[in-house]
């Protein structure tokens, strides 16, 4: 069976104005055309739809059933529509994030509460993964977005500076380290550390330090947050090392003490992750929000 939405509006508006020639001028054809896609809709269906006389057109029992399903059809139509152009402008749609969980802790929940008010049907599904993951997510087109610390050396990547943070050590305020004002990562190695999940950006970085300085991390309990990492070192199971930005609450309301740290890597660049080419139209309205500095 062959037809299309036109044939259907053409008998939409035969039906309501109830003569083909005034359908023909509010459709801006001639009646003859209108005329002759009806009869080639009778034809598909098998059935006559309109009784044609002097004076116009009624609708046959059939052309009343077809013109329920037709309008039915035609507002489903202009729904979908509507629909695929808001998609088109990023107005709806779905953008998927892998980001560290520096990233999702520091700096996307404002970032993403704002964006969200601005887009409400743009929806985003998040997930924590280590940087080299999220590079080649990105490259294999399983997330639109990656925020990472390390610059990706895959082709066909693009990244641009997103957000700076900084690692502290956090200790409880009686530890002996407490009362320093910087220290270096090669000075606490002996201590007890409290760390993240061994598949964290953090931890990685932390061991690759720890071997860089010919060491090992001495670890006694590994967790998987960051308000976890500062409940323990209160506890008094350890030291930690952290993102500033991301601890500042826990460590104000457990009454910690953070210590700058003297080692260049302490200060970290996260990058924003995309493939080369064109996003989608609601990823790259979140890319652009993201790369917006905050106020």
């Amino acid at each position: 069976m062959h037809f299309d939405f036109r044939d259907l509006e053409l008998f939409v508006a035969v039906a309501e104005v109830g003569s083909i020639a005034r359908a023909a001028e509010r459709a801006h054809t001639v009646a003859s055309a209108v005329s002759k896609r009806l009869s080639e809709l009778e034809a598909q269906f098998g059935t006559a739809l309109l009784v044609r006389g002097a004076k116009g057109v009624e609708l046959t029992s059939a052309g009343h059933a077809l013109l329920v399903k037709a309008r039915t059809l035609l507002y489903q139509a202009d729904k979908l529509e509507e629909e695929m152009r808001q998609h088109a402008s990023g107005v709806r749609g779905q953008v998927r994030v892998f980001a560290n969980i520096s990233a999702i802790v520091e700096f996307l929940p404002d970032a993403l509460a704002s964006f969200m008010k601005l887009h409400p049907d743009v929806n985003v599904q998040l997930e924590e993964q280590v940087s080299s993951t999220i590079a080649q997510a990105v490259a294999d087109n399983r997330a639109d977005l990656g925020i990472l610390s390390e610059q990706p050396v895959l082709e066909g990547l693009v990244t641009v500076p997103f957000r700076a943070d900084e690692l502290v050590l956090v200790t409880r305020p009686d530890h002996p380290l407490g009362q320093h004002a910087k220290v270096s990562f090669e000075q606490v190695l002996d201590q007890p550390f409290v760390g993240l999940h061994a598949d964290s950006s953090l931890h990685l970085l932390l061991t690759r330090a720890a071997a860089d300085a010919g060491r090992q991390i001495n670890l006694r309990i590994q967790v998987t947050s960051f308000d976890a990492v500062c409940a323990m070192v209160a506890a008094g199971l350890g030291i930690s090392i952290v993102p500033r930005a991301a601890t500042t609450p826990y460590v104000q309301s457990l009454k910690l003490v953070s210590i700058p740290l003297s080692n260049h890597w302490a200060l970290r660049q996260l990058w924003l992750c995309t493939v080369k080419g064109n996003l989608h139209a609601a990823a790259r309205l979140l890319l652009e929000h993201l790369m917006q500095q905050p106020d």
